[in-house]
């Protein structure tokens, strides 16, 4: 038996142990890992070499009742997904920059039974609530997680090739640009839906620190060096 199969066999036993009174709304571990393994794959990204390189930062968003039932058992959940991440990454031979974190968030527009997930490739020591920065390098804030911004020129979208991948729906494949230099700003791509900095439609913008960019349904926050 494989390491993926092992993992995906404890995250069944939970529904027969003390996880079964929590999914009465069917929204079972299997499911989740499911989705999660999913986003794993879509967010692969070549790196040259023949290394892919996955995303290692999850956020898994339920509704409000799956989420009040789950958050007695949220530490051992995210354990076992954090687990089932790794295990998925190995049989796939996908690189990782940093270890695999899964976190359980509600969310108002989710129906019971639901999930959705969005994820981040973040090296180690920059993941949510870490102090860490870098103090050379400005950065964004999406949905609670740091990127570092490390090229002159990055690509913000929901395609493969986007460099900070961002999985919903009102987002285009290449959205906007960030360009760095003595100073930055950010250029819309002809996306489908617009960009906006701080509740402003703009073709072309200077960002300022703490800007909010808007594409689609998310809010990213820009952060000078």
């Amino acid at each position: 038996m494989g390491m993926l199969d092992r993992v995906e066999r404890r995250l069944d036993n939970l529904i027969s142990g003390g996880f079964a009174r929590a999914f009465k709304a069917e929204l079972v571990p299997a499911d989740v890992a499911a989705e999660l393994r999913r986003e794993c794959d879509d967010t692969v990204v070549a790196r040259g070499h023949g290394r892919s390189v996955a995303a290692n930062d999850y956020v898994v968003q339920v509704a409000p009742e799956d989420f009040a039932r789950l958050a007695p058992h949220a530490a051992e959940l995210a354990a076992q997904l954090n687990e089932a991440v790794r295990a998925h990454a190995h049989e796939q031979r996908y690189l990782l920059v940093g270890p695999p974190a899964v976190r359980l968030e509600p969310a108002e527009d989710l129906a019971v039974g639901v999930c959705r997930v969005s994820s981040a490739a973040l090296p180690a020591g920059e993941f949510p609530g870490s102090t860490a920065r870098r103090a050379t390098a400005p950065w964004l804030e999406v949905n609670g997680s740091q990127i570092p911004l490390t090229t002159r020129l990055i690509i913000l979208g929901r395609g493969p090739d986007a460099d900070v991948r961002l999985q919903d729906p009102g987002v285009s494949s290449r959205h906007a640009a960030i360009r760095l230099g003595g100073s930055a700003s950010i250029e819309d791509l002809g996306s489908t839906n617009g960009t906006f900095v701080d509740g402003r439609r703009v073709g072309t913008a200077d960002l300022a620190d703490g800007a909010v960019i808007g594409l689609g349904g998310v809010r990213v926050t820009f952060h000078a060096a």
